[in-house]
């Protein structure tokens, strides 16, 4: 009899008893064994759980909670072979949103997951080096995006209690007190080419996954296993929002003098200054360089029989 192992970030649920029986009601229904349960906590938040799930030799691992958790889990996945499955239960459920899972019911997102069908997605390998000596000294998985500057600055002026009342318009909302951000000279080089000539920009977005919350398909052209990641230059002050926006808005990819759409199996970013990054949606502080590399089909989830993006 098949088992999956549940990793859960006890902060987003309201009763855990009622998960346990509706979970192992599914389970049970769909001839699963019950499931071995972890709770991730701020010491550990997914890792150590999901690798005695792969020591358990479970056939499915789920994760439940928001993208950090998600991405987390799928760290620790990777090589494994042991698919994932994501129950979402954060503000932007990005992942999920892009690969077509059932968003807002667990049991409906559960019933796909045992029913469902193996993809192998890409992941990103981000590399942070914050003393400017080209020694990376922090490292991390990235599942659906990477940004640096004014979208990490977003992420981490975004309170939990701002996400709690307002869900994913949290993002657009905290994103209006910075409207007079100043841009930040970087260098970019793409592949193995040389770095190209310094540019200031409001901010750099390396995606896996293009589809935001809202439904807003800030990368038109990015899948999540075609072997490349897209790279998204912005440059605005204030006075050019408005037609910034409304061009992302609209999904073009064409290239103007504030928007530049590329494609890459690496990038790397020098910055002038310390800039702050976000790998799905967790900051990192006092950056100098990023270099972000394709890790193609490097993850197995789980997806419905038939899914498309939400």
């Amino acid at each position: 009899m098949k088992r999956a192992a549940m990793v859960v970030n006890p902060i987003k649920i309201k009763d855990m008893r009622l998960l346990h029986r509706e979970v192992e009601q599914v389970m049970r229904r769909h001839g699963w064994a019950a499931p071995v349960w972890h709770e991730t906590t701020i010491e550990d938040p997914g890792f150590g759980q999901t690798q005695q799930a792969i020591s358990d030799q479970v056939d499915l691992v789920v994760a439940l909670g928001g993208d950090g958790t998600v991405r987390n889990v799928s760290t620790t996945l990777l090589g494994s072979g042991i698919p994932l499955a994501v129950l979402p239960a954060g503000t932007g459920n990005l992942l999920a949103r892009n690969l077509g899972l059932p968003i807002r019911n667990r049991k409906v997102a559960l019933r796909a997951a045992l029913a469902g069908r193996d993809r192998a997605i890409d992941t990103l390998f981000v590399e942070i080096d914050t003393t400017g000596d080209g020694v990376a000294d922090e490292s991390a998985i990235c599942t659906v995006m990477t940004g640096c500057g004014l979208d990490a600055e977003i992420m981490a002026s975004t309170s939990e209690r701002l996400k709690a009342r307002a869900g994913w318009l949290a993002y657009p909302i905290a994103g209006l007190r910075h409207i007079n951000a100043r841009r930040t000279p970087m260098r970019i080089a793409l592949d193995d080419n040389d770095f190209e000539d310094e540019r200031p920009l409001t901010t750099v977005l390396v995606g896996n996954c293009g589809r935001l919350t809202g439904g807003v398909r800030l990368m038109p052209d990015a899948e999540p296993d075609d072997g490349v990641l897209d790279v998204l230059e912005l440059s605005a002050e204030r006075a050019s929002w408005a037609p910034l926006i409304t061009q992302v808005l609209s999904a073009s990819t064409r290239t103007t003098s504030q928007v530049r759409h590329r494609t890459a199996e690496s990038i790397r970013i020098e910055c002038e200054e310390p800039t702050r990054v976000e790998i799905d949606g967790e900051v990192h502080e006092h950056a100098l360089a990023v270099r972000i590399s394709i890790k193609p089909k490097s993850l197995v989830v789980r997806v419905p029989r038939s899914s498309k993006p939400s």
